[in-house]
């Protein structure tokens, strides 16, 4: 293999670990902000009026 062609693979490689990354970067902000909204939803629902059908989320 010549100098051009591994030079051109190492900066695909690298192209796609940046991408990779990035990619994971996103996913792991939307599971937080889906976590937020989700410890928010049990909070609202320990808020609510007890009646004898509210399930106990806690447990």
């Amino acid at each position: 293999m010549d100098i051009a062609a591994t030079s051109m693979s190492l900066a695909s490689f690298k192209l796609q670990l940046e991408v990779g990354t990035s990619v994971a970067k996103k996913v792991m902000d939307s599971a937080e902000l889906n976590a937020e909204a989700i410890t928010k939803m049990i909070d609202a629902v320990d808020q609510m009026v007890p009646t004898e059908n509210i399930i106990d989320v806690r447990a």
